[in-house]
């Protein structure tokens, strides 16, 4: 593992996080301000961005197989074969696009407004922003296969950076439409034409500083396509998983709760999605070196890397989510100037899943990169299925509280799995330990029973008080997972890789 390299990621990660963080954290509050019943518009959107996320699982299959089996020919110098496998991925992504363009003018001829029970768009222009939609997710297979390209040749912090400028130019776009009440449609074609710009922006990049990540459809055939559809496929599944996570319970919730609850729904979970974007860095930074490593079956580095980074995710992960939890106050004061919103029974069963999330985000990288995600496309599909059907009851007896219960039990167990699941990716000789989970879960119970009385008590509390409680809980927490945890270990091995070596004679 290059330390250089790995801060160069690590910073884009950063950036890359920052950029959804701000998007976050300025596209809600603009909606709740300049429309109308704020909260109902941004829960119709919502439901409607949501209606169409699905296919975007055809996008995370393809880049994602493609992406990293490129990386994995060229560390083993067949520069042909990593040539190949792009441009068989990019006649399939073709395809597509040709298909999502001809087939998604269907969405002309169906009742968009009354299937998602949308009560402020008109019939024609939801039809309109649903077909920019899918033009904006067809554009976005095309971008994210460039993008992802850079890890072939060790530039994966530029790709970020190429994906980061993007989604700023996008949400920048978005805001400025919504402060002047642009219709649905609008928002939708700002998306586009984002995507459309910075593609452009990346083909110009890449032909003057790497030539040799210039598509070209020639080093592809038809055949060679064939060929990585049941890998990619098994890819689009676990996209499909993040379907089933993300997108379908918003439209669940929109058709049996209604767009207010949708809304309120989308806030929590946004406040949380933020603070995981800090245990997202941590895993998302070693995906290239978990390719590499695979690729070269240094077992030895691979278990070293898994060892480490699963120490910083497990320090971060109470601290950030329990932390999070105590300045949900604060932080929906500032950003949304709604206090009242804070419910501390949703921000307390939110917090909960986002760490179960953050355990399980880290361990499903090593499946990811390595590319023996087979098992766990399975896992993922299936089980949200069966945890949507098995929420109905729950959410017609005890609204929102009864979804998020029953989304904490399947991650629980989904997390289980994955565990078995990374034991069997390593030889015996180098399995595994289950005792730092056992550590994690111990210490994550007591974390969360002690938050409880403060998270309720913080509806009663002024904001300064309730900050000066937040901050010595986490200040508490975050020692005491120090310890607990063995960063002390990690964070000799930066100082001993930064100290310059000695040049013996």
């Amino acid at each position: 593992m290059k330390l250089k390299r790995l801060f160069k990621i690590l910073l884009a990660t950063f950036l890359s996080q920052g950029v959804t963080v701000i998007s976050q954290l300025l596209v809600p509050p603009f909606f709740l301000r300049y429309y109308g019943s704020g909260i109902s518009v941004y829960g119709e959107w919502l439901a409607l961005s949501a209606s169409v996320n699905y296919l975007g699982m055809l996008n995370y299959g393809i880049q994602t197989y493609a992406s990293n089996e490129m990386t994995i020919l060229h560390s083993a110098g067949d520069n042909d074969g990593a040539k190949a496998v792009q441009a068989n991925a990019l006649r399939l992504l073709l395809g597509i696009i040709a298909t999502f363009a001809a087939v998604g003018a269907l969405v002309f001829l169906i009742p968009v407004t009354s299937w998602l029970k949308l009560h402020h768009v008109t019939p024609a222009a939801a039809q309109l922003a649903l077909y920019l939609l899918i033009l904006q997710i067809a554009v976005n297979m095309m971008f994210s296969l460039l993008t992802n390209g850079y890890m072939m040749v060790g530039l994966p912090h530029v790709g970020n950076h190429m994906a980061s400028g993007q989604r700023l130019l996008s949400t920048f776009g978005m805001a400025f439409a919504i402060y002047h009440h642009a219709s649905f449609a609008v928002l939708a074609g700002v998306q586009l034409g984002s995507l459309l710009l910075f593609s452009l922006v990346v083909l110009i990049h890449v032909r003057f500083v790497a030539p040799v990540l210039m598509p070209n459809l020639r080093y592809g055939s038809w055949k060679g396509v064939t060929t990585i559809l049941r890998p990619s496929g098994h890819f689009g599944l676990i996209s499909l998983g993040g379907f089933l996570t993300w997108s379908m319970p918003v439209i669940l919730l929109q058709r049996t709760l209604g767009a207010e609850v949708t809304g309120v729904f989308g806030l929590v979970r946004t406040v949380f999605q933020m603070s995981r974007q800090i245990l997202m860095i941590a895993s998302s930074t070693i995906g290239q070196d978990i390719t590499e490593m695979w690729g070269r079956k240094d077992w030895v580095q691979l278990r070293r890397l898994y060892d480490m980074s699963e120490r910083v995710v497990l320090f971060l992960i109470p601290v950030v989510t329990v932390g999070t939890l105590l300045l949900s106050p604060l932080l929906f004061t500032v950003w949304l100037h709604k206090r009242g919103m804070y419910q501390p029974e949703l921000c307390f069963l939110m917090a909960v899943i986002s760490g179960v999330l953050g355990i399980k985000e880290h361990k499903t990288q090593f499946q990811s990169a390595s590319n023996e995600h087979d098992k766990l496309s399975w896992i993922i599909v299936i089980g949200y299925s069966v945890m949507l059907l098995a929420a109905l009851a729950p959410i017609h007896y005890f609204g929102l509280v009864g979804y998020l219960v029953t989304w904490l039990v399947w991650e629980i167990i989904q997390t289980g799995m994955v565990l078995r699941l990374n034991e069997r990716l390593f030889p015996a000789e180098y399995r595994v330990e289950t005792k730092p989970l056992i550590k994690l879960a111990i210490f994550t119970v007591v974390a969360f029973a002690a938050a409880a009385y403060p998270a309720f008590l913080e509806q009663r509390l002024s904001l300064p008080a309730g900050i000066g409680l937040a901050v010595g809980v986490v200040l508490v927490l975050g020692a005491a997972a120090y310890k607990v945890f063995g960063l002390d270990d990690v964070a000799n091995l930066l100082r001993s890789r930064m100290k310059p070596r000695a040049v013996t004679a």
